[in-house]
């Protein structure tokens, strides 16, 4: 399934721009939820998604300097994206978007779909993954050791205050909470096709997985007071 999304009017800067198509897969559940939200919302979810695109990609970056995914973990979390059964979207996007989009998923040898679903999650930022982040349902910086700019009373300087950063709270929160962004942050396992980094050690089928799960099941059995099993090489020196 194809869902073209045309490059609207988002104001005079936007106006007669030349860009370029993007085509991304997004859960269709994921993307419809994503939809309605934003046409409730008004927007224009092209230049929406191109200006989300251009400022968040310094923010990751900055998380993921001197990371890669591994091929494998490349494939598990490609692999969890194609079990979504994904919608194809298309959005056009400013060449110099589309060129720096391009550069962080060379860079970090990034699953495109992956960190295009991780921003729109982190845009609509249900409660549960809120709750789940220990970030305030409502923005505000009374809880924690930060301070947080408070937002303006006029609807139209509140909106302009969240065009300008619109992840800023959750951002900060995050950071503050897990010493770590939003592209890093660990989520339920079930969200592996929307992870921007995973270690080797986390991903099935890989050496660093299996060493880390042999390590677990002995500390396990060390717990329990359990007998550790022998290796099969073991148990055939035995016999002979």
């Amino acid at each position: 399934m194809n869902t073209w999304v045309k490059f609207g009017s988002a104001g005079p800067s936007r106006v007669g721009q030349i860009s370029v198509g993007v085509n991304i897969n997004v859960p269709p559940k994921l993307w419809a939820a994503f939809k309605k939200q934003t046409d409730d919302l008004f927007l224009s979810r092209a230049p929406f998604l191109d200006y989300m695109l251009s400022t968040e990609l310094g923010h990751l970056r900055v998380e993921l300097e001197g990371l890669k995914l591994s091929l494998r973990a490349k494939r598990h979390i490609a692999g969890a994206m194609k079990r979504t059964g994904p919608t194809s979207v298309n959005i056009e996007v400013r060449p110099e978007t589309a060129e720096a989009l391009r550069d962080a998923v060379r860079a970090h040898n990034l699953v495109r779909d992956a960190f295009m679903c991780r921003l729109i999650i982190f845009l609509r930022s249900p409660a549960p993954l809120l709750n789940r982040l220990e970030v305030p349902l409502i923005a505000t910086g009374g809880d924690t050791h930060m301070w947080l700019e408070p937002m303006p009373s006029s609807p139209l300087a509140a909106m302009e205050a969240v065009r300008d950063d619109p992840l800023f709270y959750v951002r900060s929160h995050v950071q503050n909470t897990w010493d770590c962004g939003i592209y890093r942050v660990a989520l339920p396992r079930s969200l592996d096709w929307a992870a921007c980094y995973l270690e080797d050690e986390v991903v099935p089928g890989t050496a660093a997985h299996r060493r880390m799960q042999k390590e677990a099941d002995a500390m396990l059995a060390e717990l329990l007071d359990e007998p550790q099993a022998k290796s099969t090489r073991n148990a055939k020196r035995s016999k002979q």
